[in-house]
């Protein structure tokens, strides 16, 4: 940036301060070129040798200059400017905005009383200086100079002070000449204040004619103009604007009818002589009122704003243009475990959340940006405990003083409905007694380990069932023997490797998952089974010895799919236990021994159907409130003449797999539904049926030719099914038609097997009996939530919800407290036979 700057001395009369100024003559005197003077840093600067040249030139012109850039801010000026205005000596700054010129001149000339009026004072001062574009003449100090502006290319433009010769003439010819050029009022008072002359802009300014203002005093004038609009001039005005004459060169402002403001500079010459300049500056008092209003209106709006976040019940976020934190409301903070503002105002808002969701984070502050309207994710922060907040985050753009643009984020904790379908999605893979992996995730596992690449398949399956726990149950009840299945599970899980998949397939069969095990290391993993479960489990006070017999297969020697797998572990399995149990047997094909007791249980179950050794037991399901009994549900029971009364769990999967479960369902069902035709209670009949049965395509003809028979009313029948049962697409077809008949759909179990949100949307289910297991430890609160989840589930489908295994008054209470409608356990009874129930007259063949 080029500054001028002036290498002379200066000739003329000293002031008291030190400062020459011009002399009586009013020309600025010569000044040798030879004498050197220090330029004070707070003026200029001083120029490179190579400008000196330059610079004494444009010092030695008679024309006061200033020069601007295109932003305005002052390059430098000749000394003949500081010469025609000394009062701007040391009050302008190379390279600074002339804004700042005019603030640091006016805050040493202003009243303390005027000195909020500064910006006002700086906006029109800057305001006639870009605005001016013709020249203009005026007396300063006793000297006339015309002011013109001239544009420099590549520069900027420069503003010229020429001092111009004139005649003496009397005061007012001056005053009419000065306001033939004058772009505002103008005019002339003598010493006493009286004025002897003013332009024609002067009189439109107050309402007179320039020939009425002559004589008359500026207060005069102000006062007339007031009286003119009949209105009472304002408190203090008159006493205000004596106070401002007083003060000669300092601006000041003077209020008129009509609300226009009127601003005066007085310029004072030597006897007392003065020239005023008047603006009409009552737009600008407007344009500055209407943002006094706006910015006021602004600020109360975000005041208001602010409140409302601040105590919104739920949390809130405002974001600025750079993603950091504006506002947090206590809602927010308390959700995080932050108490104060202080911590987080300030910090980037990525850095409070997980950084596995960073990407979503910004997904919706972009899309909140681009689409005008409310974007919504789900994410995670960062709790001050290190825990996690789950939160649905709903961000939208707005308006919010200071800044001009930030985003409004609503953060809602979802962190309780996350966890709770956490626990829901955990239960479809796992058991809920035991929280292993159940049959569908094993057989996720499973199927995922032989699609591995060739030669990473390889892997082991050890099936295992135990031993004796039969009587366990049977003796110390369901509750025992969950408490000692989970003591199984425990210890299992102590011996395997972190790898190693242990699952509950269901009852008191599990089954291990061994990636790359070859036959030793599955039979020394077999072994330590074995022997974990040699030691007694002390079950209700009591020590019980349970032991576990273990089939082992290895692929792909000996299979390379999951079913001819866990067919042929199944096989190994049968082998274990034929050896006297507590053992295990890796699987060999001729292993024939396992197949002829498989084949003599399988003729013993043909012959029991055509003897009639079979029979049903029924066991009341009852309303939660009332304990009133609704339904019975059917229970196959097989009385062996040699095994005695053998459980549907020992032989209802072999009769699935040998075929023989079609007359064993039929059979079931006609029972069912003449016993119940005789019930004069009205209580419905629930008759559980197998997978193969619906599969098969029997089921249908076998249900209507029980109604039929028997004369019961299909809404009396309750045909309950498990999750083992697929029912996509056609595979829902049978209950449907089910449907159509009248009977009532019911799935048993629910939370066992293959359990999942899904499978309920798949089928409108009329009743959901959730498994005992459940009830069992329904005094956790995480299962009475999940059982809680279910509930409502039901209720949005239109189900009756039955929970299974109740054996205590506590029990009851509880589910009761969750919503459940019906209950089924030994508190209200075990399954026994009813009256008239024979075994010679009621064959299936008959």
């Amino acid at each position: 940036m080029t500054v001028i700057c002036s290498r002379h001395g200066r000739i003329g009369r000293k002031t008291s301060h030190g400062r020459t100024v011009p002399d009586s003559s009013g020309r600025p005197p010569p000044r040798p070129a030879s004498t050197c003077r220090a330029i004070e840093v707070t003026r200029m600067l001083k120029p490179a040798p190579s400008l000196g040249l330059l610079a004494d030139l444009l010092d030695g012109l008679d024309i006061g200059l200033c020069a601007f850039d295109a932003d305005d801010r002052t390059l430098g000026w000749n000394q003949t400017f500081l010469y025609l205005f000394p009062e701007h000596d040391g009050f302008v700054h190379a390279g600074e905005h002339y804004r700042e010129n005019l603030r640091r001149f006016y805050r040493t000339r202003l009243t303390s009383d005027e000195l909020p009026y500064i910006e006002e004072y700086v906006a029109s001062g800057i305001a006639r200086h870009q605005v001016q574009s013709r020249p203009y003449e005026f007396e300063h100090r006793g000297t006339w100079l015309r002011v013109s502006t001239q544009t420099v290319p590549g520069l900027g433009r420069m503003r010229l002070w020429r001092p111009i010769t004139r005649e003496p003439a009397p005061a007012g010819a001056r005053a009419a000449e000065a306001a033939h050029a004058a772009p505002d009022g103008i005019a002339a008072a003598n010493a006493d204040g009286r004025i002897l002359s003013a332009n024609r802009q002067f009189g439109q300014l107050y309402g007179l004619s320039p020939a009425e203002a002559a004589g008359l005093t500026f207060e005069a004038v102000v006062v007339r103009a007031w009286q003119e609009a009949a209105e009472p001039a304002p408190d203090q005005l008159l006493a205000r604007l004596r106070e401002s004459l007083r003060f000669a060169g300092a601006p000041f402002e003077v209020p008129l009818p009509g609300a226009r403001w009127i601003r005066v500079i007085e310029h004072v010459r030597e006897g007392g002589a003065r020239t005023g300049v008047h603006f009409d500056i009552t737009a600008l008092k407007r344009e500055q009122a209407s943002l006094r209003a706006a910015e006021a209106e602004a600020r109360r709006s975000a005041s208001h704003c602010r409140g409302i976040i601040e105590h919104a019940p739920s949390g809130m976020l405002v974001v600025d243009a750079a993603g950091l934190l504006v506002e947090t409301n206590r809602a927010f903070r308390a959700a995080l475990g932050d108490g104060t503002q202080d911590g987080l105002v300030g910090l980037r808002l990525a850095a409070l959340g997980d950084p596995e969701d960073a990407g979503l984070l910004d997904g919706v502050l972009a899309r909140a940006a681009a689409d005008g309207g409310p974007a919504v994710g789900e994410m995670r922060f960062r709790r001050r405990d290190g825990g996690t907040l789950w939160a649905r985050v709903s961000a939208v753009r707005l308006h919010l003083p200071p800044d001009p643009v930030s985003t409004l984020l609503q953060v809602e904790d979802i962190t309780a409905r996350r966890e709770a379908e956490r626990r829901i999605a955990h239960m479809a893979g796992h058991d809920a007694l035991t929280d292993l992996p159940n049959r569908t995730l094993f057989r996720e596992r499973l199927d995922a380990r032989l699609d591995a690449l060739p030669g990473e398949g390889a892997c082991a399956i050890l099936w295992l069932d135990l031993d004796r726990f039969k009587v366990v149950n049977d003796t110390l009840g369901h509750a025992a023997g969950d408490t000692l299945l989970c003591e199984v599970a425990r210890r299992m899980r102590a011996v395997l490797g972190p790898r190693d998949t242990l699952a509950r397939l269901g009852g008191d069969e599990f089954a291990v998952l061994l990636p790359k095990a070859d036959p030793l290391a599955a039979s020394r993993a077999a072994a330590r089974l074995v022997e974990v479960m040699q030691a007694p489990v002390t079950v209700a006070g009591r020590p019980m010895h349970v032991g576990v017999s273990i089939g082992v297969v290895l692929s792909p020697c000996h299979g390379g799919d999951a079913d001819t797998l866990m067919a042929r572990a199944d096989r190994a399995l049968y082998g274990a236990k034929a050896a006297g149990r507590s053992t295990f047997r890796l699987y060999d094909p001729a292993m024939d021994s396992a197949a002829a007791e498989r084949h003599g249980l399988e003729l013993d179950l043909r012959l029991g159907l055509e003897r009639g050794e079979f029979e049903l037991h029924y066991q009341p399901i009852v309303t939660a409130a009332e304990r009133r009994v609704v339904c019975r549900e059917a229970l196959v029971r097989w009385r062996h003449p040699v095994r005695g009364l053998v459980s549907p769990a020992s032989f209802i999967p072999l009769a699935e797999e040998i075929g023989l479960i079609d007359r064993l369902g039929a059979w079931i069902l006609r029972r069912a539904c003449r016993d119940a035709a005789s019930w004069t209670d009205g209580a419905r009949v629930a008759v559980n049926v197998s997978a193969a049965q619906v599969r098969h395509g029997s089921l249908i003809a076998a249900v209507q030719a029980a109604l039929r028979e028997s004369g019961l009313g299909a809404d009396r029948l309750e045909i309950e099914i498990t999750e083992s049962l697929p029912i996509e697409g056609r595979a829902a077809d049978p209950l449907l038609a089910l449907r159509r008949l009248g009977a009532r759909i019911a799935l048993d179990d629910f939370g066992t097997g293959y359990s999942s949100l899904s499978y309920l949307r798949r089928f409108p289910f009329d009743t959901i009996k959730i498994d005992r297991s459940f009830v069992a430890d329904i005094a956790d609160p995480g299962t009475a939530a999940i059982v809680r989840a279910v509930v409502g589930i039901a209720a949005q489908l239109g189900a009756t919800v039955t929970a299974e295994g109740i054996e205590t008054e506590d029990q009851l209470a509880a589910v009761r407290r969750e919503g459940c409608t019906e209950v089924q356990g030994y508190l209200f009874g075990r399954p026994v036979a009813l009256d008239g129930v024979g075994t010679g007259w009621h064959q299936i063949g008959a």
